[in-house]
């Protein structure tokens, strides 16, 4: 047990060796008079702990973490199966009276990857945090509402701390431990589109640290989940059934252009401002080929290829 004893001081890391007493290196930390502060330490298979304050053990004080509200210098040493650590290094915590609470300067930022996904396709989400201010910041906790028009599909790896995913009341838990002054940290989600309609978004950030207010904790954020698919066949008999080139989700573009070529490579047909009222007139059944480009003012530029099939003779609805 000899070695490591590590302080979190309201999630601020500590890290603290049990040095002889001439080397102890005192920290120090001020609260506002009101306020609390919790201290844990952590050692390899501690049993059990002793805390100390002004250099009296403290009694009933055995657990790994203790709530502190008033002043003095803290010390804890950690208790195992027939050793037991050096005394930690101190803290000293000042509780000042006249204190306000600490307001600092991170930022959530609500990023997604685009301003529309197709349903059943995935997207990447990015929320960022930046810290802005001179002054590190501790025990941050992300949350992000996942709105039911997507789905969570999962985090992608390199992010800080630990996320977490509570389907049931469909949120995002990202935590980070610390954040250094200037400091930006990045976690990418990923989603996937289930249901037509406008996802919002919403992602919040606080700080566990008990004197410490947020300045830019909420960010929303908008995605289009469009439902939009392409048939491969489409039957122009005059049945009032699948008579036409329908391509689902396509209305919620501005821009449709639609180009068709057959076999041969030649362009069979054209249009600037598709509305899904192409029959494939004058045109024998068979495989044709399309191009497809969509553009939006706020959706972005989509362009897909594929083929589509015209079956007059060989398809009749009963």
């Amino acid at each position: 047990m000899q070695g490591l004893l590590r302080y979190i001081l309201m999630s601020l890391v500590v890290f603290l060796l049990a040095l002889p007493q001439a080397e102890a290196q005192q920290q120090t930390l001020r609260i506002v008079s009101g306020k609390e502060v919790t201290l844990r330490a952590d050692a390899e298979h501690a049993l059990s702990y002793i805390w100390f304050k002004d250099g009296e053990s403290i009694n009933g004080s055995h657990d790994q973490r203790i709530v502190v509200t008033e002043a003095g210098i803290y010390t804890v040493m950690a208790l195992g199966e027939g050793c037991n650590s050096d005394l930690s290094d101190p803290v000293e915590i000042i509780v000042d009276p006249l204190g306000e609470d600490i307001t600092v300067d991170v930022e959530i930022r609500n990023l997604p990857s685009a301003k529309y996904v197709l349903v059943n396709n995935t997207m990447n989400h990015q929320l960022m945090l930046i810290n802005q201010g001179t002054d590190a910041v501790a025990d941050l906790i992300v949350t992000f509402d996942v709105p039911r028009e997507v789905e969570y599909e999962g985090v992608l790896d390199g992010y800080v701390g630990t996320v977490t995913y509570n389907a049931a009341s469909r949120q995002i838990i990202w935590k980070v431990p610390n954040m250094e002054a200037k400091e930006a940290l990045s976690l990418w989600v990923e989603l996937r589109g289930a249901i037509p309609g406008m996802a919002i978004t919403l992602a919040t950030v606080v700080s566990e640290q008990s004197n410490v207010a947020i300045a830019k904790d909420k960010s929303t954020a908008e995605v289009d989940v469009v439902l939009f698919y392409i048939p491969n066949v489409f039957t122009p008999n005059n049945d009032g059934f699948n008579d036409y080139f329908e391509i689902k989700g396509i209305e919620s573009f501005e821009t449709k252009q639609l180009r068709v070529f057959n076999r041969h490579g030649h362009e069979v047909y054209h249009s600037q401002n598709y509305e899904n009222n192409w029959g494939g007139e004058g045109l024998v059944d068979g495989t044709y080929f399309y191009y497809l480009e969509l553009d939006d003012k706020t959706k972005g530029k989509y362009t897909t290829k594929g083929y589509v099939m015209i079956m007059r003779t060989f398809y009749h609805r009963d």
